[in-house]
């Protein structure tokens, strides 16, 4: 009984902590919206007011219930990456380069393993996870934050086990997870910004905008999240120009928490596995 109450207050104090951290890009974001929205800005937020509130629900979850079953997965995979000293390279290394340099290549490794791990995330096996982030049909910053509990453990454990392996000292690790963790809520946000001829190398609100467009001309487009010199590499770079037309997914998920979370678990949210036929509606954003 009391292990149970010591857990109901670690879920309770979980949520709070998630809804602290969101107070501040909130306010951020609030004022970027009047600024450059102008006399759109309260209609914008009316617009996005029921996608806002599933999104919240889901953050909420996640922090309340898959968030503390993650870290014991992670505790544990991180815990066997030490024991076995399974890195390419070690802190000592790291630490003898200047630390601007050391930061760069902390967020350039990890937009690249990003790049691939969002890739992989597209295919049939792990998109009906990753289809809860793409279901926003809105997308604000908050978006970035919409993610199903199995698509939490991919983003993590690919990528934190990779930041882990090339031995980056701890003060690089967490430079890469604000960086990357602030740039999310940025280029998520409702803004037309392309960045002129600097968009050819890094990632703009409008690009990213495209990646979670409902049509199909821009589906798997646009993967990473920071450096877009890995989607032009790959051939998945795509920016016409501002994205004005529908977002969101066509796969069968109702907005609600309990269909959002619930359609991973379903077997019609992997026929593509045995379609003989790639899906054209089903098909990622």
């Amino acid at each position: 009984m009391e292990s149970l109450f010591q857990l109901l207050i670690d879920s309770a104090m979980n949520m709070f902590a998630a809804l602290r951290f969101l107070i501040m890009p909130a306010l951020a974001f609030l004022i970027i919206q009047i600024l450059f929205r102008r006399e759109h800005w309260l209609s914008d937020m009316k617009q996005a007011r029921q996608e806002t509130e599933l999104s919240l629900k889901i953050v909420l979850f996640n922090a309340a219930v898959a968030m503390p079953l993650i870290s014991i997965v992670l505790t544990f995979l991180h815990g066997w990456v030490h024991e076995h000293g399974l890195y390419l390279f070690k802190s000592a290394h790291w630490e003898a380069l200047p630390a601007p340099l050391v930061l760069f290549f902390a967020v350039f490794f990890g937009d690249f393993v990003g790049y691939w791990r969002h890739r992989f995330e597209h295919t049939p096996i792990l998109w009906p996870a990753h289809a809860v982030h793409h279901s926003d049909t809105e997308v604000t910053w908050l978006t970035s934050a919409r993610w199903h509990p199995l698509n939490l453990l991919t983003v993590h454990g690919i990528a934190g086990t990779a930041m882990l392996v090339m031995g980056f000292p701890v003060w690089a690790l967490l430079f890469n997870s604000m960086v990357r963790g602030y740039y999310g809520f940025f280029i998520h946000a409702n803004l037309p910004w392309t960045y002129g001829k600097l968009g050819r190398f890094i990632v703009s609100p409008a690009m990213h905008r495209w990646h979670h467009s409902a049509e199909e001309k821009a589906f798997d487009k646009n993967f990473a999240e920071i450096f877009c010199l890995f989607d032009r590499m790959f051939g998945t770079y795509y920016l016409p120009g501002p994205c004005d037309g529908p977002l969101g997914v066509h796969d069968d998920m109702k907005p609600t928490l309990r269909s959002q979370i619930g359609f991973a678990f379903t077997p019609k949210a992997y026929r593509r596995l045995f379609a003989r036929k790639p899906a054209t509606k089903e098909a990622t954003a």
